[in-house]
């Protein structure tokens, strides 16, 4: 405790201004639209009214139960328990919970999910449609059974026991089989080395029903749970049923007392070092422990002058990695530093500062990683970097507080959820905002420093490393990596110098253009403007946020332009593009220019088609411009700084090899595709990316303006925005005389036609089977054949969930995914489903699947598709107050003129089982029925 303490005092000398100290103590006010109580059994319930989504509500049960609870004979229970609620209620038996929610459009995975963690376990029904008051207290009634009505049948126990199972065969990676194996060092005398939520298989498959039963009695009762609800609903009419519903629950007597494990302090600093096969890289972290506030002084002044402090220490040590992370000389592919949760548990923080090592001894990069941070502790932060951090994080707090009137129940029912297990502030963002700015602006930089020197210590920390075994990699012992900070604690470390560059980012504007020509798209709501480029600007002004304007910019023609020789670098693309900079600004003078600014641009350039987008609020868009300008007429890099970024993604992918995942995404692209640039991402191609290339293809692609259409979609004035317009869309090179039309096409892009089965082996440490399943062909493009694709891909997916996750137990997740492209060469429709599974049942799954997809011809019901229509409605609906919802669909229509958008509730409630059977008729048809499968072989 006196560690927390002492650093939450020197803040309060350092805000003396602000607050006298007995005020910081004080409870913080609780969001006056949330009504909360708690019933005479010691249930909590908060209800809140809220209209984003329009007519939809979110129902959360929270419970400050999870692993850490098992006793030995339990380990796994807490997660298995979670399962069970899925399985079998007192008034949903059997499969009845989710099959009623998705006939009123809530889909199981997507809004009908939980989670288990060590400490916690929280359930939740969201984006329910909740017009009919009858839908409203079912809701309510499943949480009661969650709360207090399993059934926990015997035989549905035992069919959960093979999905779990697959689960764990999922997840026993590498990283997760070295944190197994160091948890118990990490953790000297705590259960937290031994709970972890998965728990052991020989309790999961061999634990008697009463075992769990006799744990949810236990655990699962009034005085633990929360119940949240948010959404588009009379508060005083759910206060009323919460109570008539969850009153008559009984608290039981003589209840085991909920007692939070504690983490012991340790002397000086542990080192757990690890290996396995299939760990993908190395990594490390270094911790420093620290007691967390105690719960009641975290709903005070204390926790909220801690977390921003902690947040801005952790946002500039993250700034200084990445502008190392510009040089390609520094050791590490990868540097970070966070202040949150230790590891596991609910009851300690820590500082962590960590990396991933870009060859194959780690010692340099621990060192480089090190010494930064004690650059940042012996020399602190600059005024300049604190400035910079500061502002992003209040433009930040900003963006929120300004789109306040749209805020999502969903981020409301968490932020509750946070508040009952943590007992963290929750006083509406209006009060939050205010505070901050107050608070922001009184913390000098010399309180953040004096802050992290407290947070550095030598006792209590720890130090973790896992590392690939292989030949030639180089595993540090104890008294290395010990020797290693030795030698760093003793250097003398030069103070950071913060370099900031002065010159404006165009360093001469051209004279504006014109708008030549203004029309009204009455269908979209929206006007278009053409330009005296020939550009074309479509902005469709809307009020769903007060602080949002999106940007995309679609045009036809791609990357099939380019010969094979630009492969690598097409390969490398979607990850050097992430790193450019523009005219003489590199990639390290950007990230310093657009700290507070919520502002982002990005190219996407495929095949066939060209994307330029970007984010950003009223208040940035003139500095969204300014990036979209740049990023048409100036995309660069250093060669230093593609370099680096070559040497950052090599040293993170070059011990993929052994990893199952990776190998089967590797030679599946192989089997299917012929082209070279159609090739799993590699080692060997980013070291074969170009530079020059690379900026070739991203100019050319940009070349001609008047090739696109700029969409804008947000809160936008227009007295402000033509202006913008005029100067930075339409000075940009174009050539409307020499538009492109339309993309050429290149067979080898496409996926190989025939129905072979093709199938690869591995070396496995957890031996699973890796499969793909696709179906592709072409189909013509309309909005019916469109919902039709994505209609039965999610009847396959119930079905597969219903006979191979849970009669057959075979795999643990498994999904089919349905899809139709705008603008494709021979094959625009797939169909497809991708999973591991349980090595013995592979044919069996197999030609389930197989039959499925060809039963699908003739038989689909009214039912099944009655239930994916429903949940389409309610998203169609929702997505009529997106505004990433209307850009997309007009940049889409863009491309192949057909409109997915406008229409779509009636297309959907007019779509037949008959409209389903007969696109699945004819993609079948094509022949292009392909498995290919990674079996494992004997792991060495």
């Amino acid at each position: 405790m006196k560690k927390t303490l002492k650093r939450v005092l020197f803040l309060l000398t350092g805000i003396c201004a602000f607050s006298a100290a007995a005020q910081m103590t004080e409870p913080l006010p609780v969001d006056n639209q949330v009504r909360q109580g708690t019933l005479p059994n010691g249930l909590t319930y908060y209800i809140r009214h809220n209209e984003t989504p329009k007519g939809q509500a979110d129902f959360y049960i929270a419970q400050k139960v999870g692993s850490v609870l098992e006793n030995d004979e339990q380990r796994g229970l807490a997660h298995f328990l979670e399962h069970m609620c899925f399985n079998g209620t007192q008034n949903f038996p059997g499969s009845a919970l989710v099959d009623w929610l998705e006939t009123i459009g809530v889909k199981f995975g997507q809004n009908l999910n939980a989670y288990t963690d060590v400490d916690e376990t929280v359930y939740n029904i969201s984006n329910v449609p909740v017009a009919r008051e009858s839908v409203q207290d079912s809701c309510l009634l499943i949480l009661h059974d969650w709360a207090d009505g399993l059934l926990l049948e015997p035989g549905e126990i035992d069919k959960e026991r093979g999905v779990i199972h697959q689960e764990w065969r999922s997840r026993n990676v590498g990283q997760q089989r070295i944190l197994e194996q160091l948890l118990p060092k990490i953790y000297p005398g705590s259960k937290y080395g031994y709970r972890m939520p998965i728990g052991t298989m020989e309790v999961v498959d061999n634990f008697p029903p009463q075992v769990l039963r006799d744990y949810y009695e236990a655990w699962y009762r009034p005085d633990l749970q929360g119940v949240i609800v948010v959404g588009d609903i009379d508060v005083d009419r759910i206060e009323a049923k919460i109570k008539e519903i969850f009153s008559p629950i009984k608290m039981p007597e003589n209840a085991k007392p909920r007692e939070y494990e504690q983490v012991p302090d340790t002397e000086g600093t542990i080192f757990a070092v690890g290996t396995d096969p299939e760990q993908q890289y190395s990594v490390f972290n270094i911790f420093f422990k620290s007691d967390v506030l105690p719960r009641e002084q975290r709903n005070t002044m204390v926790y909220v002058v801690t977390d921003y402090v902690t947040d801005i220490v952790g946002a500039m040590l993250n700034a200084r990695y990445n502008e190392m992370m510009s040089n390609p000389d520094v050791p590490f592919a990868a540097a970070f530093a966070n202040y949150g949760r230790f590891l596991v548990s609910a009851t300690e923080d820590a500082l962590s500062v960590g990396g991933v090592a870009k060859d194959n001894d780690m010692i340099p990069a621990f060192k480089s990683v090190y010494r930064e941070l004690l650059r940042a502790v012996r020399g602190g932060f600059t005024a300049s970097e604190y400035d910079r951090a500061r502002s992003e994080y209040l433009s930040r707090i900003e963006k929120v507080y300004n789109n306040r009137d749209k805020t999502e129940s969903e981020k409301y029912s968490r932020e509750i959820a946070r508040h009952f297990i943590d007992n963290t502030p929750m006083p509406g963002i209006e009060h939050e905002y205010n505070l901050i700015n107050m608070l922001a602006n009184q913390i000098p930089v010399e309180a953040i420093n004096q802050t992290l020197k407290q947070m550095v210590t030598e006792d209590n920390r720890i130090v973790l490393a896992m590392l690939p075994e292989k030949a030639g990699m180089v595993i540090p012992t104890e008294e290395q990596l010990a020797a290693a900070m030795a030698e760093i604690n003793a250097e003398n470390i030069e103070a950071f110098v913060d370099e900031v560059k002065a010159e404006p980012l165009i360093p001469s504007l051209p004279a504006p253009g014109k708008i030549v020509k203004e029309e009204q798209l009455e269908k979209w709501g929206a006007t278009k403007l053409t330009l005296s480029n020939g550009a074309v600007v479509i902005v469709k002004t809307t009020d769903f946020k007060a602080d949002e304007i999106l940007f995309d910019a679609q045009a036809i023609g791609g990357t099939s332009v380019f010969p094979d020789s630009y492969a690598n670098s097409l390969i490398f693309l979607p990850i050097s593009s992430t790193s450019n900079g523009l005219g003489d600004y590199t990639n390290k003078d950007l990230q310093k220019y657009l700290q507070g600014k919520q502002v982002r641009v990005s190219t996407s350039f495929g095949d066939y088609t060209r994307d330029v987008a970007g984010s950003t609020t009223p208040k940035d868009l003139p500095t969204m411009m300014e990036l979209l300008y740049m990023t048409f007429t100036n995309f660069t890099f250093t060669p230093e700084e593609f370099v680096a970024t070559q040497k950052m993604y090599e040293g993170i992918l070059k011990n993929q090899e052994t990893n199952p995942e990776y190998i089967f995404g590797r030679d599946l692209q192989k089997a299917l595709y012929t082209n070279p640039r159609r090739q799993a991402m590699s080692v060997e191609a980013i070291q074969g990316a170009q530079r020059e290339q690379t900026i070739d293809i991203v100019r050319k692609m940009t070349a001609n303006a008047a090739d696109y259409t700029f969409f804008f979609v947000g809160n936008i004035d227009m007295a402000t925005f033509k202006p913008l317009v005029e100067q930075y869309i339409a000075t940009l090179p174009a050539d409307a005389a020499n538009v492109t039309k339309a993309p050429k096409f290149d067979a080898s892009l496409e996926i190989k036609p025939g129905d072979k089965e093709i199938g690869f082996k591995a070396p496995m440490q957890t031996p699973q089977t890796h499969v793909a399943v696709l179906d592709y062909g072409n189909i013509p493009y309309t909005i019916e054949n469109r919902a039709a694709s994505n209609i039965a891909a999610q009847i396959l997916t119930n079905r597969l969930l219903k006979t191979v996750r849970e009669d057959m137990g075979a795999v643990y997740s498994i999904w089919a995914q349905g899809g139709m492209q705008r603008v494709a060469g021979k094959n625009n429709t797939v169909l497809q489903s991708s999973f591991p599974m349980k090595p013995e049942m592979r044919q069996e799954v197999l030609d389930f699947i197989a039959k499925e997809f060809k039963n699908m011809e003739s038989n689909v019901t009214d039912e099944e598709v009655a239930k994916i229509v429903e949940f389409a409605i309610k998203s169609v609906r929702e997505s009529r107050e997106q505004n990433d919802a209307w850009l997309n669909a007009m940049g889409g229509e863009a491309l192949n003129g057909v409109d997915t958008f406008n229409g779509a509730e009636e297309m959907y409630k007019a779509i037949k089982p008959a409209d389903i059977m007969n696109f699945m008729k004819e993609l079948n048809k094509q022949g292009n029925y392909r498995v290919l499968f990674l079996e494992p072989e004997a792991a060495e």
